[in-house]
């Protein structure tokens, strides 16, 4: 008896506990501010597949590319783009704001996560843009990471493609 239950222990084991199943992180559902005085979260965009793009507040400029790639591939995507803030040395929301604005079209908004939420639940290494994709319900569905490469887009975009026809 216990020679058929070793097999089954191993294999549900190996699978994961999250195997198969998309969840909401915690991050989605909070409302982080932006630079332009508004404010947004993932969950507001429910209903809606939604590409999130998190990098560090150093490196924006690369979430630039991403983003552009990626609207004129899909029409139906809303987008977020969040802005991680390094603890050290530590800034304050007004500074990050005045750093966006010098650096970012006026018309783009960036949250600011300056209590890296996003970074610490999903153990993001922002120090190369995060591409997460969220379903209709806001669960993440697929995590890339990488600067805008070939190999990397066409991967994240037959992901975006799939989901979208799901």
């Amino acid at each position: 008896m216990t020679a058929g239950i070793v097999p089954l222990l191993i294999a549900l084991l190996a699978s994961g506990p999250a195997a198969g199943t998309a969840q909401v992180p915690e991050a989605a559902r909070i409302e982080l501010p932006d630079q332009l005085g508004g404010s947004d979260s993932v969950d507001a965009h429910r209903e809606r597949v939604t590409v999130v793009l998190v990098v560090t507040a150093r490196r924006l400029r690369n979430l630039k590319g991403w983003q552009k790639e990626l609207q004129e591939r899909f029409d139906d995507v809303d987008f977020v783009l969040i802005a991680d803030v390094p603890a050290d040395p530590p800034v304050t929301y007004e500074q990050v704001v005045k750093k966006l604005e010098q650096r970012i079209p006026d018309e783009v908004s960036v949250l600011i996560d300056l209590e890296r939420r996003w970074a610490t639940e999903l153990e993001l290494d922002t120090e190369r843009p995060n591409v997460l994709l969220f379903d209709r319900q806001s669960r993440l569905v697929a995590s890339f990471r990488g600067l805008k490469e070939k190999g990397l887009v066409d991967r994240v975009s037959a992901a975006l493609a799939d989901l979208l026809a799901s």
